[in-house]
């Protein structure tokens, strides 16, 4: 899957997508996109299983969505907040652990994280 549909799927986990509906105008917002795109986008998910997805409704995570999303959201998390203790800003370290969550395995994520634990608070 491309870090492009990736994104998607962590933006509708992000927004509650495993329990509620996701409106396509509200995805569009969080990323910037045109509905078209996000409706493009949607589609192409909803027949990989990924998403239900409903026009004029929105979309919600499959099982099988909600399991890709939820490790590369952790993913993340992790990234961003190893990227803040390391002196980046907040929407720096947003917009880097956005990016570098779809191209790390968790192994390289995990060292990431252990190397900035042992470099401690200090400075």
């Amino acid at each position: 899957m491309s870090p492009s549909l990736q994104e998607y799927l962590t933006a509708i986990y992000k927004r509650g997508g495993l329990t509620s509906w996701v409106r396509t105008t509200d995805m569009a917002s969080d990323l910037g996109m045109a509905p078209a795109s996000v409706t493009e986008a949607f589609r192409k998910l909803a027949s990989m299983g990924y998403i239900d997805y409903i026009p004029y409704r929105g979309v919600r995570l499959t099982q099988a969505g909600a399991s890709l999303a939820e490790p590369i959201v952790e993913r993340e998390a992790k990234l961003k907040t190893a990227l803040v203790k390391m002196g980046v800003s907040e929407a720096e370290a947003d917009r880097l652990a956005c990016i570098l969550e779809h191209y790390m395995s968790d192994k390289a994520v995990a060292a990431v994280n252990n190397f900035v634990k042992r470099c401690g608070d200090g400075g």
